[in-house]
């Protein structure tokens, strides 16, 4: 048991030591691109970041739901005690790997893929923007969506008429 609490404890600082110079890399490498004018990897880091905005308002709910199981009334939960309670509900095991990474990676091979070949099939068309433009938008209000849904079941309930709406508008673009 000592030598699983050594590695842990190893691996964690390993990760957190390399974690700021990673976050800078990568933001350079994001500058770099958008300079560059990759629209196709720009648009990708965009769905990243949908993506995670959709992770963490699920964990939210997830961590509003453990509190209100845990007796807390509603009305006397802020919004920030949802995300206050990610911890204890990772902590809990009611947060796990199919919560995070499995999804994640999911959902950007979906968007690769997707886009790749939506891009083969405008190629082939001739016309440059119409399969790919509709997977990205597909795609980001799938996102989009799900991330309102969680805010919903976070306990926001203003988000309810907004959520209605944006699901109208929504499905009259895709019916066009």
């Amino acid at each position: 048991m000592q030598e699983l609490t050594n590695f842990m404890s190893e691996a964690w600082r390993t990760l957190t030591e390399s974690f700021v110079l990673k976050a800078i890399l990568a933001i350079i490498a994001e500058v770099a691109i958008y300079m560059i004018g990759l629209k196709h990897v720009q648009v990708l880091g965009i769905f990243i970041i949908l993506v995670l905005l959709d992770l963490v308002t699920k964990w939210a709910a997830i961590g509003y739901q453990m509190l209100i199981d845990l007796g807390a009334r509603p009305e006397n939960i802020s919004g920030s005690d949802k995300y206050i309670a990610i911890p204890a509900a990772w902590g809990k095991g009611l947060i796990s790997s199919k919560h995070m990474r499995k999804p994640f990676v999911t959902k950007v091979l979906t968007y690769c893929l997707a886009t790749a070949a939506a891009w083969c099939f405008d190629f082939m068309a001739g016309n440059y923007a119409f399969a790919v433009n509709l997977v990205w938008l597909y795609l980001g209000s799938v996102e989009f969506l799900s991330i309102l849904e969680n805010m919903r079941d976070g306990g926001n309930s203003t988000i309810s008429g907004l959520l209605e709406l944006v699901q109208n508008k929504i499905d009259m673009l895709l019916k066009k």
